[in-house]
Parts: C-alpha cells; structure tokens; sequence
C-alpha cells in the first residue's frame, strides 16, 4: 500500500492554506468599487479555513490507512497489496489439511489469564495462501502438530464467516485469522537469511548427584536422562518479527540433532575433551557452530520459552531435510496440480476460449518450468479450498499459447500468467475462480473422495 502522494498533497494544501490566510485589508474592482478589507478577510478566511479542514481529514485518514494496513481486507481473488496483514507465530495444535485449516496456540506474551483461557487462533489459508516447511514448498498435511510456525495473517474476505467465533475469552484472539504464509522456524529463519550461533550447551544428567556418580563410573552418558539449555545469538541478516536477540532455549535428550546424514546424541557434538564438569552439569561452548532449530512448546511457553524439537547441526543435514521435502511437495503436485486464478476468459464462440489464469506462489521451480509455450495442458475447476471434483473426468485439455511473466509479483502470486486455448470452456472457467492446471504428462489419477467436491454427500 503506497502513500507518497498523500503526503505531497498534504504539503500542496498546507501551502495554499498559508497563503489564504495572508490578511487582504483593501481591494478594488471596477463592479463595486472599493470593496471593505472585512469583506475580504471573512472569504478568504473561510475558504483557507475550508482547506484546513480538508488538510486534517486527509492527514487523519493517511494516518490511519499507515497505522491500519495490518486491518486490510483481502478479497479471495485477488493478491493483497504489499506490507498489509499482520504477523501473528503460534504452535500449530489442530489441522483439516483437506480444506487448508488448522488452529495455533498463539506465543506466550507474559499473561497467565491469555495462557489458561484463550482458545485457540483458527485459521484458513487464502486460495493463494503458501506453507514451508524445512525451507521447501509445503501443505498443512505436511507439518506435525506441535511445530512452531509464523505466518502472515488477514482480516477474514467481506461476509466470510467460515471460522467459528473463539469459545474463550474474545479479547485474547486475533481477528486476523485468514493466512496468505505460514512457515515454519526452519524456513522463516533460513528465507531471510537468518540463522542461529551456539553461545553455549549445558547439560544436566539425571536428577541427584548420587546418580550422576553411578553415571560416571559406567561412562555411558547416552544411556542418561538430560535437561539442558541452549544458548545462541541470531547471525546472519536478522529478521524484522519474531526472535532477534540472544536466546536460552530449553533442551533434553528427546530432542532430534540432525548432522549430516543422520541423527546424533548431544554428547557427539564436541570431542569429550572440551566438555567441562561441575556436579552433575555438562557444558560445552562452541561459538563458531552454526545452526537453526524447529521449536515447540515448554512448559514456560506463557513467558515466551521455547523447547528445542530440532536442532539442524551443518549445512549437509539442512540441505538433506530441504530436499526430502521438495520430493514431498513435488508428488503432491504432480498428482493434483497448480492452483491459479482465472484472470480473463476470451470467448471464440462454440464454447471455445483462451482462459487466461495466474499461477499462484509458493511453488518448487522445477513445476513452473514444466509450463512452456505449445505444451499441451489440462485444466480443471476447484473451490476456494483448491479441492476440485473428479479432476479425472471433469477437466479440460488445451494449449499454452502465450506465457507473461509479471515482475515483482505480490506475496501469494507467482507472476506466471498463461494463456491456454481451450476447444470446450466450462461454468467454472470464469474471471475471479479457481483452477488447478497440469501437464497432460503428469499421472492421471482418481483422487481419494475426501479430497473431492461432492454436489451432495458421497
């Protein structure tokens, strides 16, 4: 949402309304003769007054369109403008990833009473709502309950009222509940170039000094129950929302370390020789250790404390988790298609057509790229939820005959527009719907009834 031209018609105004209201005290015209300087004064002052009117409500609405773009409206075929919605960061606790769905447990803000009442913050994804998860492309069937996740958040579209008032205390949950991205830590760090430097691990063994003897005497430390601390500092290009300062996260032996190609204990990520022991008490500092974490709810979640669930220790254990779920979200889309919306329908007559539609963001390039001039395609309707119907029967094949490409496309749009000739246009192929597209070389299936849009009950 651009605003420069407010503000330089807020100084146009400012400038006339000063010279109005310079004091005339005598004029004469050939009409009426000498015209008396109050006569004068009291036109001047009242249009200078009139701009100065027009002046504050111009700066009073510029002020709040600044200070409310988090309040925008989204309308469900169209990409919202840049810098609107609010960021809102939560524990995922429920899903329905047929119909894009799920509920967070928003973070703590220090306040028990939010805490022990609040419901949870439901919330649909927008038709051109994206998801990733591990740094690739993603769906909400893809992520675990109990995953920290960010997300960028709107005001539900005029007259949608699909989300079922909170059953607790109303004050304590967005209103904001309709998601154009969700991500989770892993993904909303590493996106913006954020990561994580270990300041310090401190483990502590067992729960008596007694039982940290017997410990040592056998020397096997994996065998032992551990609570622990992590201590990092943000490194990197650090984000805007969200954790920005030295943290302490809070450890034990159930959380998964990733390094390389595998999963290690906490005892494996320094040699034994750079431990250092007090009591029952492990510590290890390792300021040149990269990484980035998967948090999830502890039990001082209300104060903002977080549980590490995933700790990725090197490069190779990131780029192996990322590209495990490229290969998730790849067979998702192969089998179902890209979303998009219809941006114009050109009739030809005898039910022929060119739909024009844009594909939506949040997509692994490798399908993009599949979508070349000539290529042959098939086109089927889908619902806001992007669930089509028997996309096996019910589509329509047709020819890209032009591809644009939008520069600086708004979150949510790929800015892939094609242009496909199609020889039988249906009722679902109208300006502001939905559709998913494929190759005609992507397999061909009978997708599960659930996934399906049933006229009446299956």
């Amino acid at each position: 949402m651009k605003l420069p031209w407010k503000f330089e018609l807020l100084r146009i105004l400012g400038v006339i309304s000063r010279v109005l209201n310079c004091r005339l005290f005598l004029v004469l015209t050939p009409e009426r003769g000498v015209v008396h300087h109050f006569q004068i004064f009291t036109g001047i002052s009242f249009y200078g007054h009139l701009l100065n009117f027009v002046l504050l409500c111009t700066l009073v609405e510029t002020s709040f369109s600044a200070e409310n773009q988090k309040d925008y409206i989204p309308e469900l075929n169209e990409f919202p403008p840049p810098d609107t919605g609010a960021y809102i960061a939560g524990e995922l606790v429920m899903v329905d990833p047929i119909n894009r769905r799920g509920g967070l447990r928003l973070d703590g803000d220090f306040n028990d009473d939010r805490y022990d009442k609040a419901s949870a913050h439901q919330f649909a994804m927008l038709p051109y709502g994206m998801i990733w998860y591990h740094g690739a492309p993603a769906e909400l069937r893809d992520i675990p309950i109990g995953t920290h996740l960010h997300g960028r958040f709107y005001m539900p579209p005029e007259g949608n009222e699909t989300i079922p008032p909170p059953e607790g205390p109303p004050q304590y949950v967005p209103k904001h509940n309709h998601a154009i991205l969700l991500e989770d830590d892993f993904s909303f760090y590493q996106r913006r170039g954020q990561a994580w430097k270990i300041l310090l691990v401190e483990l502590r063994y067992g729960s008596s000094r007694e039982h940290f003897l017997g410990l040592n005497q056998n020397g096997d430390w994996r065998k032992a129950p551990v609570a622990g601390k992590l201590k990092v500092v943000p490194v990197g290009h650090v984000v805007k929302d969200e954790l920005k300062n030295e943290q302490t996260f809070e450890v034990d032996r159930f959380t998964r370390i990733w390094k390389g190609n595998g999963i290690i204990e906490w005892e494996d990520i320094a040699p034994e020789n750079a431990w250092t022991m007090k009591d029952n008490v492990r510590s290890v500092v390792l300021a040149a250790q990269v990484v980035q974490v998967g948090l999830t709810w502890a039990p001082e979640w209300k104060n903002r404390q977080f549980h590490v669930a995933d700790l990725w220790f090197d490069e190779e254990s990131r780029k192996l988790a990322t590209k495990h779920q490229i290969r998730v979200h790849l067979r998702y889309q192969l089998h179902r298609g890209l979303a998009a919306v219809v941006e114009q329908v050109k009739h030809q007559g005898q039910g022929k057509g060119i739909v024009i539609i844009t594909l939506f963001g949040g997509m692994n390039d490798e399908l993009y790229d599949d979508f070349r001039v000539s290529s042959a395609v098939t086109l089927c309707a889908a619902e806001e939820t992007l669930r089509t119907y028997w996309r096996n029967h019910d589509n329509k094949e047709g020819s890209i005959i032009d591809i644009k490409q939008a520069e600086s496309p708004p979150l949510g749009s790929s800015g892939i527009q094609l242009h496909i000739q199609v020889d039988e246009l249906l009722e679902g192929f109208r300006r502001g719907r939905f559709v998913r597209v494929d190759r005609t070389h992507w397999p061909r299936v009978k997708l599960p009834p659930e996934e399906r849009v049933h006229h009446s009950p299956p």
